[in-house]
């Protein structure tokens, strides 16, 4: 699928979903719609990856709790706050934050109670900017792999097979395409393409 930046909320999920009952859906990309409703997601509980960039998002209330969300994407939002709506996500491995106003490493401790959280993206946010903030989140979170797409030895951090042949397809498409001008580095973009299948048509 093609989904054009300017269709509304509902309209993306409609357009993702037709012929397919809530429960059965496991992804959705909706990029782009500004201050959605968040509450009208409650319907797809089964969802896997869920993906709320560039949504002038400042808040993420009435965000429901996803029991099997394994990746999910809310970078270059206005959010400074509220990962106690993420913390209801017991499996969610993987959450893009980069681009926000995350300005304290006390702003992530919500997402200790993540057991399973591998990878963590907050790239461009205030805290990154603090002493010993990698150490800290670290610390924070021992489950964690990755940060900002290096390990805890500062190393770049890998990702699995299956999400690396997914880059290589989409990575040169999307390569310069920033809004602002101010393009992520290389391995903040395969971070981002994390959980996607091939199936959100990004057709240049």
């Amino acid at each position: 699928f093609f989904f054009g930046t300017n269709m509304s909320f509902a309209d993306k999920i409609k357009a993702q979903t037709s012929n397919v009952e809530p429960s059965e859906v496991k992804k959705l990309v909706l990029d782009g719609c500004k201050a959605p409703e968040l509450a009208a997601l409650a319907p797809y509980t089964k969802l896997t990856s869920l993906s709320l960039m560039n949504c002038s998002l400042s808040s993420l209330d009435g965000l429901p709790p996803f029991p099997e969300l394994v990746v999910l994407k809310l970078s270059d939002n206005r959010l400074a706050g509220g990962l106690e709506r993420v913390a209801q996500c017991p499996e969610l491995e993987v959450l893009m934050l980069a681009g926000n106003r995350f300005d304290t490493i006390a702003c992530i401790t919500p997402l200790k109670s993540l057991t399973k959280l591998r990878c963590l993206d907050l790239y461009l946010n205030p805290l990154t900017k603090k002493d010993g903030y990698r150490s800290s989140i670290f610390e924070l979170l021992p489950v964690l792999e990755g940060l900002d797409g290096e390990d805890k030895d500062g190393k770049e951090f890998e990702l699995d097979d299956e999400d690396e042949e997914d880059e290589e397809e989409e990575g040169e498409e999307e390569e310069g395409e920033d809004e602002d001008g101010d393009g992520p580095p290389a391995k903040r973009q395969r971070l981002a393409n994390v959980g996607d299948e091939g199936e959100d048509g990004e057709e240049g």
